[in-house]
């Protein structure tokens, strides 16, 4: 029997939240993905309580006795899914990654601060939403793609797109000043530029047609071999879009000088409490505050590292090998 279950649905995030802890655990594991039946799409997780009445049985990976000693998940539809399981079964630790709405029926709770969530012996907060991106598997990435990038001079600066948000859009001066501001930047070296699904195919143009000297463009596409990652882990410094909160939390993993363009018309106030910790926090700037020779991170972020040693502190029998 496994050890861990991880109960995910179909948001790659949610998943890569809970293997981000998974791998830090180094645990027998299953994922078990979820389903959800007309009731749990209709209804607000809240309203389900303790139960599994809102996942499809005939779609869903099994659940059944006996239950594993530790069950983690995200995702706000497996909230009642997770408390049904400690119903069911109270010897099961449930550990739930970002804020659930209600801390009742669940071991252990980690949240990003930014999420606010409130002061409570079940509850510990982390700096940027979790995440599967870890040291190792940038490392890994870096020895990939790194033969890929040789034929370009350094330094390497990694440019990460992100598009978009429902508070605004990026105008065209602003595709200007990131290119603007990493061109200066890299000076001799090299841009690798990688969009992402919300990067606005207009944008992606634009650059296209701006960008002078040496430099790598991945124009993202679900078929495509992403060299994302192996950006993130051959750079030399890394230039993200504030737009993502997944995307400043990952670039901060990797322990370089991070810059963050986040002009405040486009984005949300819980995506600049974000910012406002890595800065405080020495792990990252704004764009247009120094230059790459003139920063360097106080420490790489290792959230999942961090929500791993306090599962293992809290509930040991949990744990064990």
């Amino acid at each position: 029997m496994s050890q861990v279950w991880g109960l995910v649905d179909d948001r790659t995030g949610h998943a890569g939240q809970v293997l981000g802890v998974i791998a830090k655990l180094g645990l027998p594991y299953q994922l078990k993905r979820l389903e959800y039946n007309a009731l749990g799409r209709a209804l607000p997780p809240g309203l389900l309580g303790a139960s599994m009445a809102g996942i499809d049985t005939r779609r869903s990976a099994p659940l059944a006795p006996p239950y594993p000693a530790l069950v983690i998940a995200s995702g706000r539809r497996t909230v009642p899914v997770l408390r049904a399981i400690k119903k069911q079964s109270p010897r099961t630790i449930t550990v739930y990654l970002m804020w659930p709405g209600s801390a009742r029926g669940i071991d252990l709770i980690a949240a990003p601060v930014h999420d606010k969530p409130p002061a409570l012996p079940n509850v510990i907060t982390t700096v940027a939403p979790l995440h599967a991106v870890t040291r190792e598997t940038l490392v890994s990435a870096r020895e990939a793609w790194t033969p890929k990038f040789n034929h370009l001079p350094r330094p390497w600066i990694a440019l990460c797109l992100g598009g978009n948000t429902k508070r605004g859009s990026y105008s065209t001066a602003d595709w200007h000043n990131i290119l603007r501001a990493a061109q200066d930047m890299v000076g001799q070296g090299s841009l690798l530029i990688t969009t992402s699904r919300r990067t606005p195919p207009e944008a992606i143009e634009l650059i296209a047609g701006l960008l002078s000297g040496p430099h790598l463009l991945h124009r993202w596409d679900v078929g495509k071999d992403n060299p994302y990652l192996g950006m993130l882990g051959a750079a030399d410094s890394i230039i993200v879009t504030g737009d993502s909160l997944s995307m400043c939390a990952e670039a901060a993993v990797a322990g370089k000088p991070v810059y963050i363009y986040a002009p405040a018309a486009i984005i949300p106030a819980k995506h600049r409490a974000l910012h406002a910790t890595l800065y405080e926090r020495g792990m990252a700037k704004p764009l247009n505050a120094g230059s790459v020779d003139g920063f360097l991170p106080t420490a790489g972020l290792d959230e999942a590292a961090s929500v791993a040693a306090e599962i293992r502190a809290r509930f040991p029998d949990a744990v064990r090998g």
